[in-house]
Order: C-alpha cells, then structure tokens, then sequence
C-alpha cells in the first residue's frame, strides 16, 4: 500500500495538463487504494469533499482567479492527506 500511495502522491505531485481531470482521477485512484482498509473512513469522506470542490471549480470560467486557487488548495489539501495516510501506513 505504501508503494501505490508514495506512486500516487508523485502523480498528484506532477498534474499539470488538463488538471482537473486528471486531479480527479489521481483522487479516484487514492481512493480505491483507501477503500481496501477499513481505518480510512475519514480520509475517504475528504477525497470525496475534494471531488465535489474540483466538479464546482470547473465549472468556473478557466480565466477566473477563484478557479486557479481553488485548484491549487485542493491539490495541497490531497497532497497533505496523502502524507497523512503514509505516515498512518508506516
């Protein structure tokens, strides 16, 4: 689990194209790997959180400020999360 989480968080780590997409989808992949275990219910709950920020967020015209730092917040918010879940892991 370690392993996939420590892939994930890189991914996360390196989104730039179309980021939105494939934000959700690195979230998704988290999520999956989280749903395996039974002690990340909480976790679970903020992935879901986030996913329904990025699907408001994008919505937003892609010039709008509000859009970038929405985006930016939530993908520091998944990152800390991440680490949250390693350092449980380990």
């Amino acid at each position: 689990m370690t392993e996939q989480l420590l892939s994930l968080q890189l991914k996360v780590n390196d989104i730039i194209y179309n980021p939105f997409v494939n934000l959700k989808d690195q979230i998704k992949a988290t999520k999956s790997t989280l749903v395996k275990h039974n002690t990340f219910s909480e976790e679970l709950s903020r992935l879901d959180a986030a996913l329904e920020e990025l699907e408001q967020l994008e919505e937003l015209p892609h010039g709008k400020l509000e859009r970038i730092k929405g985006f930016n917040k939530i993908k520091t918010r998944v990152l800390k999360l991440l680490k949250e879940v390693l350092a449980k892991a380990n």
